[in-house]
């Protein structure tokens, strides 16, 4: 956050407190993704030694207040997020104490404010030019994300629902050597691979076939146990995707051919039929705005290429545990609800669930994730020849296959979202 901005809210505290309810706005925040449950719930907590002879209101201000104090400290977007929710509630004029700082900030539409806030946040895409794989330092079963130090003390996760790369964070090139556990011996094309009647994405450059993205969090600050085993999925995914020739660094993304993401953490569905990941802090992220990144209008470097998600984590809690202290799922507390669809139009985009809507996906705490373990199997020995929708429908297939000692199953599916060509990666070759 800018300090011109820091400034304003902490000079106009007071306005913007009898300007909003505490509850709405507390809620808002964690909806939104501003402020985690584990922050509100430290916001509730007032010492016993301070709040002697205070009345409830007294308590509730001092709420109120380390509320607008904590956002100032939640990153570059934090002060434009704090608009659109106080839009949202129709505080109107608790809106136009942060309106009135900037005479060219007045809200055109609360559409058009997201669109931009998108924009600015993808600037690790398009202005950085960087999109760098890593699973943080292999030797650290903590947490593999990287993160950097906040002026309040915690740690800030590299989540694009929080950070600026271009003012932030640099990532660097995952270097380090893999060893997996899983033996691979991933199959070398012997040419580049068409489809007659589809159409073909282009991968068949030698220095800019594809980056990988990975996101893989272990550990988290909250109650969520942490996700033994997905250590292994890390350095099978990382091992695989260098021998398909993806770069684990890209200093030029509008050069690359294609895109893979993998974000591995905790999942769950909410009341309202929305799919969310929990990140290392606590934060709660809606799948969706993730996905909304790579809309074509906000990320055109990756307008008309391939982007496969990958999305390993439970979609709901849906399924028993599996067999007692050897299989875990990714999943977070299940709040039961209608469900419903919520996808943005995207093209060129084909995302990889682990597990159908609402049911919880298995995790081998020695092995790793069922998904990824076939996933890795089934790229490793049929990407130098088969097509990647033809590989998925295999890797589906084979983690049908798997039970836990209770006899439970997972279903795997895939969505494609305007994703109307064959992708080959054609590992080991190349015609330019």
């Amino acid at each position: 956050m800018d300090d011109k901005h820091r400034a304003n809210i902490i000079e106009n505290t007071d306005k913007l407190i009898n300007r909003t309810k505490y509850e709405k706005l507390a809620h808002a925040c964690k909806a939104k993704g501003l402020l985690s449950p584990i922050m509100l719930q430290n916001l509730e907590k007032i010492e016993p030694d301070m709040c002697v002879n205070w009345s409830e209101d007294e308590k509730q201000y001092e709420r109120h207040k380390r509320l607008f104090i904590k956002i100032t400290k939640r990153g570059p977007t934090a002060y434009q997020e704090l608009r659109m929710i106080l839009a949202d509630l129709k505080y109107d004029s608790a809106l136009c104490v942060l309106n009135a700082l900037d005479d060219d900030s007045r809200m055109r539409s609360i559409q058009k404010r997201e669109d931009q806030k998108y924009e600015r946040q993808l600037s690790g895409i398009r202005e950085c030019e960087t999109l760098i794989t890593t699973n943080g330092n292999n030797n650290n079963n903590s947490n593999d994300m990287h993160c950097i130090d906040r002026s309040d003390g915690a740690k800030k996760e590299l989540n694009i629902n929080k950070s600026n790369c271009s003012n932030e964070i640099m990532l660097e090139e995952f270097t380090d050597e893999i060893y997996p556990k899983m033996r691979l011996d991933v199959k070398k094309s012997t040419a580049v691979h068409t489809h007659p009647k589809l159409g073909t994405y282009p991968m068949q450059s030698q220095y800019n076939r594809g980056v990988f993205f990975m996101v893989n969090i272990i550990d988290f600050l909250s109650n969520d146990e942490p996700r033994r085993g997905a250590e292994g999925d890390a350095e099978s995914l990382l091992y695989l995707f260098r021998e398909l020739d993806a770069l684990l660094n890209s200093k030029y993304t509008t050069n690359t051919e294609c895109f893979v993401m993998a974000l591995m953490t905790h999942g769950t569905r909410d009341d309202d039929g929305f799919e969310r990941v929990t990140f290392h802090d606590g934060s709660i992220v809606k799948v969706e705005d993730i996905e909304r990144y790579f809309h074509n209008h906000i990320c055109r470097n990756l307008q008309n290429k391939p982007k496969i998600f990958i999305f390993p984590f439970c979609r709901g809690n849906i399924a028993d545990m599996g067999i007692k202290g050897k299989i875990q799922t990714d999943s977070v507390s299940y709040i039961s609800g209608n469900a419903k669809t919520n996808i943005p139009q995207l093209s060129d985009v084909f995302i990889c669930y682990a597990a159908s809507p609402g049911f919880k996906s298995h995790r081998d705490v020695e092995a790793g994730s069922w998904y990824i373990q076939k996933f890795v199997e089934m790229m490793a020995a049929n990407a130098h020849d088969t097509s990647f929708e033809e590989i998925v429908k295999m890797i589906q297939a084979e983690t049908s296959k798997l039970r836990t000692v209770d006899g439970h199953l997972q279903t795997a599916n895939s969505v494609n979202m305007g994703f109307n060509k064959a992708l080959f990666f054609n590992p080991g070759v190349w015609l330019d």
